[in-house]
C-alpha cells in the first residue's frame, strides 16, 4: 500500500503495526516497510507520541501477566530517555475558555509508562477521569498536592487515592503551590493554571508544554526530590 496513505491514515498505519505484530516476529523486510511508512507519516504532521504509545498498547494486548506488563511499562519509559526528534516548539495555551484543560487532558492521554503530577489542587472532573483512565491502562501515576486543599468543596484527591493512585502532601501551614507535570522523563507541562473548574471558566491563566531536554530534567528532579520530602496521605 502506498505510504502516502499511511501517512495520511494513521488507524491504517497502526493497523499495519498490528498485523506485523501477529506472530511475534518482525522481518527485516516489515521492518523497512514500517520504517518508511513512520517516517512518511511524521514528515505530514502525523502525531509520533500517540502513535508510539497505541503500538505500545498493541504489545500489551498479547501478554498475560503482570510482570509481562510491567516490563512493557518499563520498557515505554525507558526508551522515552533515548535521543531521538530535535525537541519540537513549546505549545502554550490560555485560559479563560477549554484550551488549557484540552491540553492537559491530551498531555494525560499521551503519557506511556509514568507520569507525575505536582499540583496545587486537582477539581476538575475532566482531568481526574483523564487521569484515572492512564491510571486503569497501566501508567504509573504519582500526584503531589496541597495538604490545606483537600478541604476544598470540589477537591478530587482522595477519589484518586482511593483509586489506587499514590498521593503525598506537604504537611507544613505554607502551600505546596506547584502546578507542573512530567510525562515519561520526556515532555512537562508547566504554567500558572490550576487544576480547577473555575480556571477554565474565569481565570486569566498560561500553560506550557515542552519536550525540551534541558526543561524536562530539573523539573524531573525537582518532583522527585519533593517526593521524598512529602509525606504519604492515606485518605
Amino acid at each position: 500500500m502506498p505510504h502516502s496513505t499511511a501517512a495520511a491514515d494513521p488507524d491504517l498505519l497502526l493497523n499495519r503495526f498490528s498485523q506485523a505484530l501477529q506472530d511475534a516476529t518482525l522481518s527485516a523486510t516489515e521492518a523497512q516497510q514500517l520504517r518508511e511508512a513512520a517516517a512518511s507519516f511524521a514528515a505530514a504532521g502525523g502525531d509520533v507520541a500517540q502513535l508510539r504509545r497505541q503500538v505500545f498498547e498493541l504489545a500489551k494486548g498479547f501478554v498475560g501477566t503482570p510482570l509481562d506488563k510491567a516490563v512493557i511499562n518499563w520498557l515505554a519509559g525507558a526508551t522515552a530517555l533515548l535521543p531521538g526528534a530535535a525537541a519540537h516548539q513549546p505549545q502554550v495555551y490560555f485560559s479563560p475558555g477549554d484550551e488549557c484543560v484540552g491540553a492537559i487532558r491530551r498531555f494525560i492521554g499521551q503519557a506511556a509508562a509514568h507520569l507525575d503530577v505536582c499540583v496545587f489542587t486537582v477539581a476538575d472532573d475532566r482531568l481526574t477521569q483523564a487521569l484515572l483512565a492512564a491510571h486503569r491502562r497501566g501508567v504509573r501515576v504519582r500526584l503531589i498536592t496541597d495538604n490545606d486543599k483537600l478541604l476544598d468543596r470540589g477537591s478530587d484527591v482522595r477519589e484518586l487515592q482511593q483509586a489506587g493512585v499514590p498521593v503525598r502532601v506537604d504537611r507544613t501551614a505554607d502551600h505546596m503551590h506547584h502546578k507542573f507535570a512530567v510525562a515519561d522523563h520526556r515532555a512537562v507541562l508547566t504554567g500558572s493554571y490550576n487544576w480547577t473548574r473555575s480556571a477554565a471558566l474565569y481565570n486569566l491563566e498560561n500553560l506550557l508544554i515542552t519536550d525540551d531536554p534541558a526543561v524536562v530534567q530539573p523539573y524531573d528532579d525537582a518532583f522527585d526530590k519533593l517526593w521524598h520530602e512529602m509525606a504519604v496521605f492515606e485518605g
